[in-house]
């Protein structure tokens, strides 16, 4: 049941939402967190915690659960297919982010009971199948328009946190102006039973121009090929997803047994373009929904910055200081460590492929 007024809400059940909500834990917010889909949900994604939000994962939630690993349980590192024709490149994930503290492996896992045991670990109320509308300001309070089970619902509250990815309806409803400036990068993925010629284990990826706009990736999960591409946003993903299909079976030995799943996705430019919102007054945005990846990996990002925002919120409570002021410094870290990785990227490739023609 939702309350009529709370200290904080966070709208989004991800990873971003999970840390904020952890970081405010115990220090007496009453807190609820909703989420637009019934849980657990999927999410399209490549599942794989890298090194660094590995740790982070670890330090703030604890062990992660053997229910919500997929096989094979460790991914060893990235392997990277420049064009058609070369061999891949082996790119350990330590190229990316080099503390020595980190371990050299990621974990691959279910993004639907990962992210739910997340939040279910933060202690926070959840409220699923509830939709975020429409926001607007009343004095001090922050006035939210939700829908659930076909009720309209109103509530109140003094803080506001926006983790609900991509394309933020918090975002959007902040500014509707600022929303014209982002540009989505179509994504497809199909599900396979099936071979392929390519060892599990590994993060495959594949930048050739005739296969993708963006870049292609090939991973395996609990027996399943998962095989995703992309295209500019005037382009049409799907022809692109068949010549990469096409391509896995000349040169790889890719043979589909079966399709199992196919989704689609956008993938926006903030922060390879460093378009970043975070927000504006009481409202904070995490995550995707405020512009944070290190190129397309999305997790590490939205936990630094969901514990960036819950701790602020603290702050913010206790001293009637300003969450937005807070929060700025907090991530500028995390600003850097993004425009680390898409340099590294671009010094590899040669192009940033968030913008290539």
């Amino acid at each position: 049941m939702l309350e009529d007024r709370y200290d904080v809400v966070i709208v989004g059940s991800g990873p971003g939402g999970a840390a904020a909500a952890q970081a405010m834990r115990g220090h007496g917010l009453n807190s609820v967190m909703i989420e637009r889909r019934k849980l657990p949900r999927y999410k399209m994604c490549s599942g794989i915690v890298f090194p660094r939000a590995r740790k982070l994962v670890a330090d703030d939630f604890g062990p992660l659960p053997k229910y919500a690993l997929a096989e094979p349980a460790m991914v060893h590192g990235n392997r990277l297919f420049l064009n058609l024709e070369d061999p891949a490149i082996t790119a350990p994930f330590s190229v990316f982010d080099d503390d020595p503290e980190l371990g050299q492996e990621a974990l691959n896992v279910k993004r639907s009971e990962f992210d739910h045991w997340l939040s279910c670990q933060s202690g926070i109320p959840i409220v699923d199948g509830c939709r975020f509308s429409e926001l607007r300001r009343d004095g001090d309070d922050l006035v939210l328009e939700l829908s659930r089970d076909g009720d309209e619902v109103e509530v109140r509250t003094r803080y506001l946190v926006g983790a609900d990815g991509t394309q933020s309806a918090v975002r959007l409803e902040l500014s509707r102006s600022f929303e014209q400036g982002v540009r989505l990068i179509p994504n497809y993925e199909e599900w396979y039973t099936g071979n392929i010629d390519l060892e599990p284990g590994w993060f495959y990826q594949f930048f050739d121009r005739t296969i993708t706009g963006f870049f292609a990736t090939v991973f395996h999960k609990d027996g399943y090929l998962i095989v995703v591409t992309g295209s500019r946003q005037e382009e049409p993903v799907r022809d692109y997803f068949q010549r990469f299909v096409a391509h896995l079976k000349e040169r790889h030995g890719l043979v589909i047994d079966a399709r199992v799943r196919q989704s689609g996705c956008g993938v926006h430019d903030m922060a390879a373009t460093g378009n970043y919102f975070l927000g504006e007054g009481n409202v904070l945005l995490t995550g995707e929904a405020g512009g944070f990846n290190r190129c397309a990996e999305g997790i590490t990002s939205a936990l630094v910055t969901g514990r960036a925002a819950g701790e602020s919120i603290v702050r913010a409570f206790n001293s009637g200081g300003s969450a937005l002021a807070s929060y700025s410094d907090a991530v500028a870290p995390e600003i850097e460590a993004c425009a680390k990785v898409y340099q590294v990227i671009e010094a590899a490739l040669g192009f940033n492929p968030f913008t290539r023609n």
